[in-house]
């Protein structure tokens, strides 16, 4: 029997790895902004999968990649917490993709953001004085906008090598 969905599932299974090795890599990048903290580079991913592949590769890219690295050596509370937002945020990047362009598509990041931070709040993991520093603002902002830039510039490599001609 001829297995339906093999492409699919590979391109399920890269980004899922992608995700946890990327979650994994810890000194990737410190913000510049937050003291301690490193810019999430694997938030992209299920943005990224979303975008390129459509919202049930980007909403099981966002669960399993999440679940598989809070599960690893890097895996915390804050991690457990972003399974549902970081699932979202794929699924959202895949719904709207025909809609929207990459630029916007790629702010799906800030929908992660918001439902990570509004869970890390609730759980008491992120006290609610942090939200009255500029700083931290200014670090989430940088984020955003180095994922916004990179999803762009990974999705037109992307587009340039797929090219049929």
């Amino acid at each position: 029997m001829k297995f339906k969905y093999k492409k699919e599932c590979f391109q399920i299974s890269i980004m899922v790895i992608l995700y946890v090795l990327l979650g994994n890599a810890r000194s990737i990048q410190p913000n510049p902004f937050i003291e301690g903290a490193n810019i999430a580079v694997n938030m992209m991913v299920p943005v990224l999968a979303g975008i390129l592949f459509g919202r049930g590769q980007g909403l099981l890219v966002g669960f399993f990649g999440t679940l598989l690295n809070a599960l690893s050596p890097a895996g915390n509370m804050f991690e457990i917490l972003a399974i549902i937002p970081h699932s979202i945020m794929g699924f959202s990047a895949g719904y709207f993709k025909e809609k929207f362009p990459t630029p916007i598509l790629a702010c799906s990041l800030i929908i992660g953001h918001i439902l990570n931070l509004s869970l890390f709040t609730i759980f008491q993991l992120l006290p609610l004085a942090t939200f009255l520093s500029f700083q931290f603002w200014l670090g989430i902002g940088y984020e955003i906008l180095t994922g916004v830039i990179a999803i762009m510039i990974i999705k037109a490599i992307y587009n340039l090598a797929t090219e049929k001609e």
